[in-house]
């Protein structure tokens, strides 16, 4: 481990490279005040008729090919407007340029160096233009770059891909100019890259060179084709040596996990980290960036005048009492982390010591009382993890099922390039969730249905698939369900979802009606749709069995309606899925679920006319109804098992025809126990303390409460039921 680990961080510190070749950004909109000549002011976004008329002011485009500038459409096709035709007014814009300079430069590595962007043309690309892998001849002294700052304009496709030294990265402008803000990407001039077809609307923008101002070293972009193949050496020979897999190699900076990307590192860490990760990746290993915390616990140093009683945060550590090294925040980018990884300090690969110098946090408690400040120190260290594939699966494994299913959706994206090791490691991983019991929270159950449809393979589906998927029924998503049914016979679905049904689950009852709805898009689906709506009215008799109401809701019930009216069933069928749906006579049920759907016009099947009919007879035999007020100030005894003393003191008083008012005299507590137990039922009773003498009075009311609300609820239904007679008519 020793000799590994000085090799690897000699080589890493030979790397002292300069930045990224690519970065891309974004602002919030700015009014650049452009004017075209010939076209005036451009307004934003850029519409269709607009985009024309900078057309008709543009000429063909044209690219350099040796000593030669030429046009030909089957290598590039777009349009351009020269410098010299644009004319911004105001400063904004200056401004807005400036601040972007100051955002590239340090992901290019260039924070130290004077350069400036000059503008070069406009370009306009419509549906169909494009222009093929091309380098940037340099066209002016001292140029080494190019910025391309995307106008607010609607538009699809025109992908820019830029490459360098191995590597490739797509940046789409589309996003953020759809959205009225200002996309703008920079790369080296040593960079290929192309713009991919436009395919809808129009791409704008403006192309900058950007310039070198001090000629006294020129700016050039390194490969790191040879420091990867040294460290991909060195991580070779490690393979298959436990003693560092897995490995932490801590970055020379410290960041917060506000500002931690790999966009954000700073000198030489960019350079380092990016070299390290596909040298992992050449020698079999897995890399993932991460902030290594460090922290302190401990008291400020004593001075000889007592602690002060103001916290302040910068006051220096003195004693320190515990510490702690522990990974808290992974980068999203690449692989999945595994997340139970330990960090053993004396094992950490790195140049310098730490907890010297500045935390990035601090923390202190402040002077309490006998006990002085307790402070804390958070340094945030960049760092690479980085472990041997051959330890893969055994790690794995002892990880939490979320984070191997987060694993399993990783290896789902990479499915036609998946090792035999790597494809043995998945089905560990299914088997693995398959001997665990219940669900766990946030854990992506989806990635067991894309598994299962990449297999293809009818062995796995019915030794893995089949009893994962009915297990994690309700955590799969319906369009998941459909990518199955179309790729497996439809007989094993229909078994699946009986078994589901039989169980008699309302929430997978309800599931199964956004899959059955899903379905119905698909053309081959038919007779699996016929088989289960044949079985619906035994999997709603089973879920009544078990008492479960309501039923359905208002979006299952909704489902339901669809699907019935896109496969109509027999008047069997209907009746006994009308007896069993009209079972729950409750007034919530049929006014806030029944009513609002039956009403849908949209609905005119005998399944949604047989449900009218039956919210109809609800209503009128209620509206029949009407409630009467209170004979006298008899109020009904809550049935409650909690507070049974103060509900038997007030039974008299309760029962009383004639007595309206119930002072009850005594302390705080009591008093408050009177009033937690009143409210914790529904009662016609309200109260009110009356803060005269010692202890205070709680005065007791009878109310009308309960009539009120019926006689409300009544003039609610009188209005449905005139609703529904309408349909009904």
């Amino acid at each position: 481990m020793r000799n590994f680990g000085s090799d690897l961080l000699d080589c890493l510190n030979l790397i002292k490279g300069n930045g990224s070749f690519v970065t891309t950004h974004s602002s919030p909109f700015v009014f650049p005040g452009l004017s075209v000549l010939g076209q005036g002011e451009i307004a934003y976004p850029i519409n269709e008729l607009q985009a024309n008329a900078l057309i008709q002011a543009a000429e063909k485009a044209s690219f350099g090919k040796g000593s030669q500038t030429i046009i030909d459409e089957t290598v590039r096709r777009a349009w351009e407007i020269d410098a010299e035709n644009l004319l911004f007014n105001g400063q904004q814009w200056d401004q807005f340029l400036q601040k972007a300079l100051n955002t590239i430069k340090p992901q290019l590595g260039i924070e130290d160096l004077e350069v400036e962007a000059r503008l070069y043309k406009m370009l306009v690309y419509e549906k169909g233009d494009f222009f093929l892998s091309h380098r940037d001849t340099e066209k002016e002294k001292g140029m080494f770059g190019t910025l391309i700052i995307g106008l607010p304009s609607k538009h699809r496709g025109g992908e820019l891909l830029v490459r360098f030294d191995g590597e490739e990265q797509c940046v789409n402008l589309a996003e953020e100019a759809g959205n009225y803000r200002i996309p703008y990407v920079a790369f080296y001039a040593d960079c290929e890259h192309e713009i991919k077809p436009m395919k809808e609307g129009y791409r704008v923008c403006l192309v900058y060179n950007l310039i070198q101002k001090k000629s006294e070293k020129a700016i050039r972009l390194e490969p790191l084709g040879e420091h990867v193949s040294k460290l991909a050496t060195i991580l070779k020979a490690g393979v298959g040596n436990r003693s560092f897999s897995p490995g932490i190699v801590l970055l020379g900076h410290q960041y917060t996990p506000e500002n931690f990307s790999q966009n954000q590192l700073k000198l030489n860490d960019r350079t380092r980290a990016t070299a390290l990760i596909r040298a992992a990746a050449e020698a079999g290993y897995y890399a993932k960036m991460c902030l290594v915390t460090s922290q302190l616990s401990g008291i400020p140093a004593y001075d000889g005048y007592g602690w002060d009683e103001t916290p302040d945060d910068n006051v220096e550590m003195g004693e320190v009492y515990d510490g702690i090294v522990t990974i808290e925040h992974w980068l999203e980018e690449g692989p999945p982390p595994l997340r139970s990884i330990e960090v053993d300090e004396d094992e950490l690969l790195t140049t310098f010591k730490l907890n010297e110098g500045d935390p990035v946090e601090k923390e202190n408690t402040g002077y309490m009382g006998n006990y002085g400040p307790d402070l804390m120190h958070w340094y945030h260290y960049g760092a690479i993890v980085f472990w041997s594939k051959e330890y893969q699966e055994e790690m794995l494994l002892k990880e939490d099922i979320p984070n191997q299913l987060e694993w399993l959706g990783y290896y789902n994206t990479k499915r036609r390039h998946l090792s035999g090791k790597e494809t043995a490691i998945c089905e560990s991983i299914l088997k693995s969730v398959l001997n665990k019991q219940g669900t766990a929270l946030k854990a992506q159950y989806h990635v067991i249905a894309d598994w299962v449809t990449g297999s293809r393979d009818e062995t796995t589906f019915k030794t893995l698939g089949y009893p994962l998927l009915k297990r994690y029924f309700q955590q799969i998503q319906p369009d998941y369900w459909v990518k199955l049914v179309a790729t497996y016979p439809s007989k094993h679905f229909d078994l699946l979802f009986k078994q589901i049904g039989q169980q008699g689950n309302v929430s997978h009852l309800h599931h199964l009606l956004e899959i059955l709805i899903e379905l119905t898009n698909m053309s081959n689906s038919n007779n699996l749709l016929a088989s289960q709506m044949e079985a619906l009215p035994e999997y709603f008799s089973n879920a009544a069995q078990r008492q479960e109401k309501p039923l359905v809701n208002g979006t299952a019930l909704t489902i339901l309606f669809n699907i019935e009216k896109l496969l109509p069933q027999q008047k069997e069928w209907v009746d006994r899925m009308v007896a069993l749906l009209c079972e729950n006579n409750e007034r919530k049920y049929i006014n806030e679920v029944l009513v609002p759907v039956v009403l849908n016009p949209e609905f005119g099947t005998s399944f949604s006319k047989a449900l009218l009919s039956f919210t109809k007879k609800n209503l009128q035999y209620r509206v029949d109804n009407k409630p009467q007020p209170p004979a006298n100030w008899s109020r009904p005894v809550p049935k409650k098992q909690k507070n049974l003393r103060i509900w038997k003191l007030l039974e008299s008083f309760l029962e009383s025809p004639v007595e309206q008012v119930f002072d009850f005299r005594k302390n705080k507590q009591e008093r408050t126990e009177m009033e937690d137990a009143i409210a914790g039922v529904t009662v016609d009773l309200r109260t009110e303390t009356i803060r005269k003498g010692s202890p205070y009075t709680l005065r007791l009311f009878k109310t009308e409460d309960a009539y009120d609300k019926q006689i409300r609820e009544w003039y609610e239904d009188v209005v449905l039921l005139e609703q529904v007679k309408k349909m009904v008519n």
